[in-house]
């Protein structure tokens, strides 16, 4: 699908450390044939989520639903404060002190 920045095909925007890929054929308007892709930056190409695309299901078809770039930027704001709401949450597991040696 999409290997490089350099794709013509493809608008690319930086975001909050993410990178929104946009088909350059897609409108402003929501649509539900706008292709957009949303990466964590350091994981361009490799893994990305498909802005608009509800495959939660366990069987049949996926659902695809009207989205645009406004979409795209209230998912990574989502993501982003999930992750800051982790981070201030995550406990601190104490190490156990290093014992000097047994008496004798």
């Amino acid at each position: 699908m999409i290997n490089s920045k350099n794709d013509t095909d493809y608008i690319f925007e930086e975001y909050k450390g993410y990178t929104i890929v946009s088909h350059k054929k897609n409108v402003v308007e929501k649509d539900i044939n706008n292709l957009i892709i949303v990466f964590r930056s350091d994981e361009f190409p490799n893994y990305g989520y498909i802005v608009g695309l509800d495959d939660s299901k366990l069987s049949g078809n996926r659902k695809s639903l009207p989205h645009n770039m406004d979409d795209a930027k209230a998912y990574i704001d989502w993501a982003v404060k999930i992750r800051q709401e982790q981070s201030k949450n995550k406990v601190e597991i104490p190490k156990p002190r290093k014992s000097k040696g047994r008496r004798m």
